[in-house]
């Protein structure tokens, strides 16, 4: 089984539609999109219309990350988790939420998590849907392995750390994917998408760098009509 995952394309329209068609040349057998498809990035209306293309073409499975469940919230008048993150967070979120098709966003077929045989993924962790507790030190993996040992999986697929690492304590093996739309990793700047390939041997990760014209990103976010503070911060990752 041939999983081509993309994760947390956060409004990065280019480097999404280049790694579909990479991920549609090497062939899969699932497409799985694993959530945060906005915020950072400035191509929500692009973003959304490859997520529908890649659902109705290749049958993508469409995880709900933290960011899809809060403009689905802002949709029905719901602020809370909004209201509490930065201003500059805000305002991004304020900017994209005047420019998305909200209603085409809403329609798409999200799902909480997905399971193919012993795999089990979902946007952040194992955990209860909601939970978006980051698996971002051994303590937090360990307990994933145990909640996927639970569930009977024998592999978890995760993004929402915008990190690559993997974790095997002898019950479960757990990985943390790439991102596509914002690289956190110091050691790795590059935006990626990931092919996994589960066989008789276990599971095995192929990441895949994405072309991407930093500069020219930049210069999206700096033409928006955001403040000079968001626009840098927004920058940070691809200077």
């Amino acid at each position: 089984m041939r999983i081509a995952a993309i994760s947390d394309v956060h409004a990065v329209g280019s480097a999404f539609a280049e790694a579909l068609e990479a991920a549609r040349r090497e062939g899969f057998d699932h497409l799985l999109i694993l959530g945060d498809l906005l915020t950072y990035g400035v191509a929500p209306e692009e973003t959304v219309a490859l997520t529908r293309q890649a659902v109705d073409r290749d049958g993508a499975i469409l995880l709900l990350g933290n960011h899809d469940q809060l403009y689905l919230d802002l949709a029905q008048g719901r602020t809370a988790y909004r209201d509490g993150l930065p201003d500059w967070l805000r305002e991004a979120i304020d900017w994209t939420t005047e420019r998305m098709e909200v209603d085409s966003f809403r329609a798409l077929p999200w799902r909480e998590s997905w399971v193919a045989g012993p795999v089990f993924a979902a946007h952040a962790n194992p955990f209860a849907f909601g939970d978006w507790t980051y698996l971002n030190d051994e303590a937090s993996m360990e307990q994933a392995s145990v909640a996927l040992a639970t569930r009977e999986g024998l592999y978890g697929l995760f993004g929402h750390t915008h990190r690559s690492r993997s974790y095997c304590s002898g019950r479960a093996e757990v990985h943390t994917l790439p991102s596509l739309g914002q690289p956190r990793h110091r050691n790795d700047p590059l935006l990626r998408w990931t092919m996994a390939q589960i066989s008789d041997n276990g599971l095995t990760l192929t990441s895949h760098p994405v072309p991407f014209d930093r500069a020219a990103h930049c210069r999206a976010i700096n033409a928006t009509s955001m403040s000079s503070q968001t626009k840098s911060r927004l920058c940070s990752w691809f200077l």
